[in-house]
């Protein structure tokens, strides 16, 4: 009422459209009499309003974050999906997860082609990895994690091996030289690996499972896109005062069956046992644990730490104000 009296005099349709379009200035707004009315503070600019959020506890950013949702969110659960949807789009513009996945695939393909005229664009096979969203589940906020199967497993494998390769090449990251410089309107992020000795083994090893992974991850969405499971899986992460829910998609065809107007309705008829996804952890694990034994023993036997191979330079700048969204 106080930022937009007129919006309960339009159709749900509008109201819609309102908020995810909603004016900078109208946004602003409604955030700062929200931070007035949990809190009692008081922002006069956009600055400070972020000034004082970056101060928040969990616990304030679950209280403001469950108020602002049913101003921002779309459909019976106030979903939102915390992402970017490309110039000119909004939520609205997708209907089911499908339409939103596939239209990003295609953007990134492109992207990426641009970048690298000899790069292969590759299939459609469900590209949702971890998008953040939030939403009411049975009345209760919650922060979701949206993810393909896929990808859940390469997650789940990622961490596993990095736990490997640190057992078999005890190693640890420290900051580089370069490290907390200012470049632009960032920050340098660089960290050397020590090893006490063994870096080059160490790395070798590392981009040897890198490898694996990246193979393993084409091969697995392969395998999910194949077997058409239409299935939802639901993981609850929830701790105190950060109440979480990974959910979990086999395939395209289980984005193809969930609306974001609809999401929970939707996923529900489509849950199955995460049990299903562990059998395929398990298999994988054990597979990798296997090579990365097996490609260790090698390398202490025939790889050559004096040899360095030629190797793209990357440099990392994390721009100012990038990582405030994260909370």
């Amino acid at each position: 009422m106080r930022v937009n009296p007129e919006y309960f005099a339009w159709s749900l349709e509008t109201q819609e459209r309102y908020r995810v379009s909603m004016p900078e200035h109208d946004a602003f707004r409604l955030r700062q009499q929200l931070l007035k009315a949990l809190f009692g503070l008081h922002a006069k600019t956009d600055e400070e309003l972020s000034e004082i959020s970056d101060q928040f506890s969990d616990e304030q950013h679950l209280v403001f974050n469950r108020a602002l949702l049913p101003a921002a969110g779309v459909g019976e659960d106030c979903f939102f999906l915390n992402e970017y949807l490309g110039e000119g789009k909004t939520l609205l513009n997708f209907d089911t997860l499908y339409e939103y996945d596939y239209d990003d695939h295609c953007f990134q393909e492109q992207a990426r082609k641009e970048q690298t005229p000899e790069y292969v664009v590759t299939p459609y096979r469900g590209a949702l990895y971890y998008r953040w969203a939030r939403l009411f589940i049975d009345g209760a906020f919650h922060y979701a994690s949206l993810c393909m199967a896929a990808g859940y497993v390469y997650s789940n494998l990622d961490t596993f091996g990095h736990e490997k390769c640190a057992t078999l090449i005890p190693h640890r990251y420290v900051k580089a030289k370069d490290h907390g410089k200012r470049e632009g309107k960032g920050t340098i992020f660089s960290q050397r690996l020590e090893a006490d000795g063994k870096e080059a083994q160490a790395e070798e090893l590392q981009r040897k499972f890198w490898d694996y992974l990246s193979q393993r991850y084409d091969a697995l969405r392969t395998e999910f896109d194949g077997q058409s499971r239409k299935a939802v899986y639901m993981e609850d992460l929830s701790r105190h005062n950060d109440p979480h829910m990974t959910v979990i998609f086999s395939d395209k065809t289980a984005l193809q069956a969930v609306r974001f107007r609809k999401f929970m309705r939707d996923c529900r008829p489509l849950v199955a046992d995460r049990a299903e996804l562990e059998v395929v952890i398990s298999r994988e694990r054990q597979a990798l644990n296997e090579y990365l034994e097996s490609t260790c023993r090698d390398i202490f036997t025939h790889f050559d730490p004096k040899v360095a191979p030629f190797r793209k330079k990357r440099k990392i700048i994390i721009a100012d104000g990038a990582l405030n969204d994260l909370l």
